[in-house]
């Protein structure tokens, strides 16, 4: 499995308190899954994500990436596992406000290949995600909903088996989410990437295989509230119906 979240609890300092930010989380992604998790401002969503890049460590549990615990790994190949195997998709931008971004998408394989060779990567992805005359806009320059794709693209470029994506439908119009959410859609189910996305838009989870909510620091599968029967929503187009 490339994802495996047992039994983790995560707390943070507000102030002088402790505050558990994430409680007995229990969660499972293979090949091709694609996983949404829906959550309010602050209710831990950008945490659990870290949790997986493994840019943080649980307190209590075990994250694992492909059978092996993140938490034994030395910061050095954590740091490798985000650059060759592990995506993290944020919309934070390039460090550098020069950057064009196909310099921008090109950057997580310049260790890899050669500078040539990663441009031509990068304007394959450009153009897979829909944004290809971005190529040599900066930043600033772009709409919301470029940016997004731009972001995406950064994390697909270097063809990752694991694919963490924050927020990506935040201040996007309807077609826009939907457009994000069906090219991480596509994404699982051509190159087999597992997908785990998070919003604060309930909307959006529902082409997932599996959506669940996050509150109060705990992670509940979004369940049909008619029935009541613990049954993981089959949403249309989704995927495979699951129980909880």
């Amino acid at each position: 499995m490339p994802l495996s979240f047992e039994h983790v609890a995560k707390t943070h300092w507000v102030g002088p308190y402790e505050k558990p930010t994430l409680v007995d989380v229990s969660l499972t992604l293979g090949v091709g899954d694609f996983v949404a998790v829906w959550g309010a401002q602050r209710s831990g969503k950008s945490t659990l994500l870290r949790l997986a890049a493994g840019l943080e460590l649980a307190d209590a549990g075990s994250v694992r990436f492909d059978g092996v615990d993140l938490a034994a790994l030395p910061r050095a190949a954590r740091g490798r596992l985000r650059l060759e195997q592990i995506g993290l998709v944020q919309a934070d931008g390039p460090q550098s406000a020069e950057f064009s971004m196909l310099d921008y998408v090109a950057l997580p394989l310049l260790k890899r290949c050669t500078r040539s060779e990663a441009r031509t990567r990068a304007m394959a992805t450009l153009s897979r995600v829909g944004v290809a005359e971005c190529r040599d806009a900066k930043w600033r320059h772009l709409s919301d909903g470029e940016r997004t794709l731009a972001s995406l693209a950064h994390g697909l470029v270097r063809e990752p088996r694991l694919l963490l994506v924050d927020d990506p439908t935040a201040g996007l119009d309807a077609l826009q989410q939907k457009q994000v959410v069906e090219l991480l859609r596509t994404a699982a189910a051509e190159a087999g990437v597992a997908v785990l996305m998070t919003s604060c838009v309930l909307s959006a989870t529902t082409r997932a295989h599996a959506a669940f909510t996050l509150g109060d620091g705990r992670l509940e599968p979004v369940i049909d509230p008619a029935t009541a029967s613990g049954t993981v929503i089959e949403f249309p187009g989704g995927g495979d119906q699951q129980t909880a």
